[in-house]
């Protein structure tokens, strides 16, 4: 009688399975967007499929172009179509009047770079583009380092621009890194914008399932999952050493600054960030922690959490000015 029932219990759990597989793949098959939804099934810190079903394009301005290696840079600057074989190192004295920007949104942001044209006595080169992974600030400095030898060199990005490295597709085709034979080596370059992107096959019931259980065991926060992590300090510890390398060679000097979104001065920051503080604190590279900043300033000064960051979630005026004045004890200090 027991083996009857178990074996009926079994066979309607089988049959519910196939039937709510069944109605994702035709919901999937048919395009219905409120289903469609990456969020419900990936995530996008994790899983390439993620961006294989985003569908929001990042947009383009004028004054934007078409890169091999970066996929987009910005017309204002120039930078090579390749990497330079043979650099020559130009033997000067170091020239203070003179800083290179690199980073994504928050280093090209509006709000900063009003308060870096007030500055006139440094010379500002930029760099930084919107939707930046590391991966492709680091690219962006190893084709241009040789055209900004003896200055300055400042860095500038979200903590979670580094999971950014793992795909080949975001919001556009862009290069990744392939990690094989114990070293990194660049892939999908030239990048290729009309490339297709394959269509997601996947068993969709279980992929909500999981799905709901990691956002549930990380506080519905996907940041906080260590997916990937071994693969993603690797990548950030080959950029550094690359970096400081180069930096030693031409005559730079290299500052950090981290961002850190409304989050983490609400919760309990990732892993990143314990894990980037520490690495620049070993290797002894200057590092302007932007989440200290804040805290310090919402703890002495009657100010609230709203009052750093706008509605684009990035850092307002008022914080980008304490990280910049930050920035600026450390520059004369050097």
């Amino acid at each position: 009688m027991l083996g009857i029932i178990v074996k009926k219990i079994w066979k309607n759990f089988i049959v519910y399975i196939l039937t709510f597989e069944i109605l994702f793949q035709l919901l999937f098959f048919f395009n219905f967007d409120f289903i469609k939804q990456p969020i419900l099934f990936y995530n996008g810190y994790c899983d390439q499929k993620y961006w294989n079903l985003y569908d929001k394009k990042t947009n383009i301005g004028d004054d934007i172009s078409y890169h091999p290696i970066l996929t987009y840079k910005k017309d204002e600057t120039n930078v090579p179509e390749n990497f330079l074989k043979n650099i020559k190192i130009n033997k000067k004295k170091f020239d203070k009047n003179k800083i290179s920007l690199y980073g994504s949104s928050y280093i090209n942001h509006d709000n900063l770079k009003s308060i870096l044209e007030n500055n006139k006595d440094i010379e500002f080169t930029n760099y930084a583009l919107d939707s930046y992974g590391l991966d492709q600030i680091y690219l962006s400095y190893k084709l241009t380092a040789h055209l900004n030898q003896n200055r300055t060199i400042l860095f500038g990005f979200l903590l979670e621009d580094l999971d950014r490295s793992l795909f080949h597709l975001r919001d556009y085709q862009k290069a990744k890194f392939i990690f094989r034979d114990n070293n990194f080596y660049l892939n999908n370059v030239p990048v290729n914008l009309n490339l297709k992107t394959d269509k997601v096959y996947d068993f969709y019931l279980y992929r909500f399932l999981k799905n709901f259980y990691d956002l549930l065991i990380n506080d519905f926060d996907p940041r906080y999952s260590e997916c990937h992590i071994s693969h993603k300090k690797k990548l950030f510890d080959y950029f550094l050493k690359n970096i400081v390398e180069d930096a030693e060679k031409l005559n730079q000097k290299i500052i950090f600054i981290t961002f850190n979104s409304k989050e983490d001065l609400i919760k309990d920051t990732n892993w990143r960030y314990k894990y980037m503080r520490n690495y620049f604190a070993k290797n002894n590279i200057e590092h302007i922690d932007s989440l200290k900043i804040m805290k310090k300033n919402l703890s002495e000064k009657d100010e609230k959490l709203e009052d750093y960051f706008g509605y684009d979630n990035h850092n307002s005026m008022k914080s980008f000015q304490y990280i910049y004045n930050e920035f600026i004890k450390l520059y004369k200090a050097m």
